[in-house]
């Protein structure tokens, strides 16, 4: 029987749990995540490239979904955490132009 992921929370829990099938989705779809306290995070400006829609899109929909997101590991990396996901990021993608010199919190799903 075919999982529908968009109406079956379950199946989406499924998945989100199995690290494995979570690699080979990155490999097959061809997003590269950051390798994070043992999660791959991916930045809303990648989801929203990836998605081909523009990151306002992305963030109204995170807003119609915010509990499911949180209970899978959506997180807003702020301080320290977020200056060791910049030291990360730079280790699997080099320097990261992309990150202004004044961020201070930035958003990132897992």
């Amino acid at each position: 029987m075919k999982k529908d992921l968009t109406a079956s929370g379950v199946a989406r829990q499924n998945i989100l749990n199995n690290r494995y099938a979570l690699e080979e989705i990155q490999k097959a779809i061809g997003l590269k995540g950051v390798l994070f306290e043992g999660e791959y995070k991916y930045t809303k400006k990648q989801l929203a490239e990836f998605f081909e829609i523009d990151v306002r899109t992305l963030t109204n929909c995170m807003k119609q979904n915010d509990d499911e997101l949180t209970n899978n590991g959506y997180v807003v990396l702020m301080g320290k955490s977020l200056r060791d996901y910049k030291l990360a990021s730079a280790e699997s993608f080099g320097k990261e132009i992309d990150f202004p010199t004044k961020t201070t919190v930035s958003i990132y799903l897992t």
